[in-house]
């Protein structure tokens, strides 16, 4: 049952926000009623139209800041009211951090589903948040679409008619995946990068090739994928575009011409992708310079990254989730290691120097290509990998009682968590330690109830702060047996 709306539609209302929410959003309330309202800060007097009427909330949306917050802060970047990116980017870091840790431990008060008592506990079991080791230009990937600054649309005998102006390169705005924000500035991504991307901006100009309309399904460039290896300045140039080989070829001496020579630039790729979704699902490579895989180092290990794996985008940040990672297993020369969703590897190869042995699952082909290409590059004799959904392989050739004993499970699942029969297959494991590494507090918490349930209790909770100005949060939970 939503919030019966007594106002007129559009009515303003002045709320102060009262502190940060997990997502971002900053909360007010209105007789009583909670308000979660995006692009606000503590401190902060603004005016306010309700955008959503739900049963216990409301969603809101700021139209006016009546009155800055003592803490705020002049934001570095030109784009930070448009683009959505950083939305704490007008808050000092210390606050910023001190705001993620506050969230870890409300949220785990709020959504974990166990007992009041049990949850009342959970808060006390947050550690101090560890810190970026960079503010800025952490990023060692950027992904941009291309497309146009603005799209009008008319009816020409009973057919919608699409007019394009000024084709671009940026983000989307959220909620507008029509048309692209042109990007000339962000402090996020490598400073190479933006050099990069300067050089693409420049081709763009120079070679007028159609760029991508969503609505029409025509054009040739959709996207563009830029990394960096932080540790060894190797860089890859990824272009995604909708068209075929045989209608790329005579283009590749475009892109040859403008990008032939540059240095450090390990990879230059053209990806066929003539799907609806924005991330090709079957992408077909086309490496025109070097190879398909730039290199880079954690620690002592040296990885080879394709543009679609999964590798942290903070690199010297990772390299503090992991040393947490490594504090709460606490492993010992004798134990078995599970890495589920590994991805390309990193962790378990990591670990595998602390224990006996490490397994690793992921179900993404190509990542697991990556990670045994790794392990052979790193001389890493004490892991292998399955390749599949987890909760499959654990059910099946991993059963509980079966091959493995597992000491230590490591989880790293996505967003969304760990499916509910995952979830069982570890816990008919039984190992004696499980280290939860999670990027979404809220989904963190649903699944802390299901071991807090089934014999486990939360030792330990460290957030890790990887992505500054954001509201992401990072945390590493450790789960003991009882």
């Amino acid at each position: 049952m939503s919030i019966p709306i007594v106002d007129p539609p559009g009515k303003a209302y002045t709320v102060t926000i009262e502190k940060l929410t997990h997502g971002g959003a900053g909360l007010a309330h209105i007789d009583g009623i909670p308000v979660f309202v995006p692009d606000s800060i503590p401190g902060q007097q603004v005016e306010i139209v309700i955008t959503k009427n739900k049963e216990s909330y409301r969603e809101a949306k700021v139209t006016k800041v009546l009155r800055k917050a003592k803490d705020e802060i002049m934001p570095r970047c030109s784009h930070f009211h448009d683009c959505g990116g950083c939305v704490w980017q007008n808050l000092p870091y210390d606050k910023q951090i001190n705001y993620k840790e506050d969230i870890v431990r409300e949220t785990l008060e709020h959504l974990t589903p166990v007992e009041e008592d049990v949850r009342k506990s959970l808060p006390g079991r947050v550690l101090k948040i560890i810190p970026s080791p960079q503010l800025y230009h952490y990023r060692n990937k950027l992904e941009m679409s291309f497309g146009y600054q603005a799209m009008r649309t008319e009816d020409v005998n009973g057919r919608r008619i699409y007019f394009d102006e000024n084709p671009t390169i940026g983000f989307h705005q959220p909620g507008q995946w029509s048309t692209v924000l042109p990007i000339t500035e962000c402090h996020l991504y490598d400073e190479q990068i933006g050099v990069l991307l300067a050089a693409v901006r420049r081709f763009m100009e120079e070679t007028r090739l159609p760029v991508f309309n969503p609505k029409t399904q025509k054009g040739l460039l959709r996207t563009l994928l830029l990394r960096r290896g932080i540790q060894t300045g190797e860089q890859m140039i990824c272009f995604i575009v909708h068209a075929r080989k045989k209608e790329l070829e005579p283009l590749f001496q475009h892109f040859m011409r403008h990008f032939g020579g540059r240095s450090h630039l390990a990879s230059l790729l053209i990806v066929e992708h003539l799907g609806v979704n924005d991330k090709p699902e079957n992408p077909k490579i086309h490496t025109l310079i070097g190879k398909p895989t730039i290199s880079e180092r954690l620690f002592d290990l040296q990885f080879e990254i394709s543009p679609f794996s999964f590798f942290q985008t903070n690199t010297l940040g990772a390299e503090k989730l992991y040393r947490a990672i490594a504090d709460a297993a606490d492993l010992s020369l004798r134990d078995t290691v599970l890495d589920a969703y590994c991805g390309m590897g990193t962790i378990g190869q990591y670990l595998a120097r602390f224990c006996q042995r490490v397994v690793g699952i992921e179900s993404h082909p190509s990542a697991i290509e990556d990670a045994l290409k790794s392990a052979g590059k790193n001389k890493i004799s004490n892991i292998s990998f399955y390749k599949g959904r987890t909760e499959q392989i654990l059910k099946d050739q991993l059963k509980a009682g079966s091959k493995y004993q597992f000491d230590v499970i490591v989880l790293d699942p996505p967003r969304a968590g760990l499916h509910p029969k995952a979830l069982e297959a570890v816990i008919e494991h039984a190992p004696k330690k499980i280290v939860y590494v999670s990027c979404n507090t809220a989904t963190l918490a649903r699944d802390l109830g299901g071991f807090l349930k089934n014999g486990y209790e939360l030792r330990t909770v460290q957030p890790v702060d990887l992505f500054p100005h954001t509201a992401h949060i990072e945390s590493v939970s450790l789960l003991q047996k009882k």
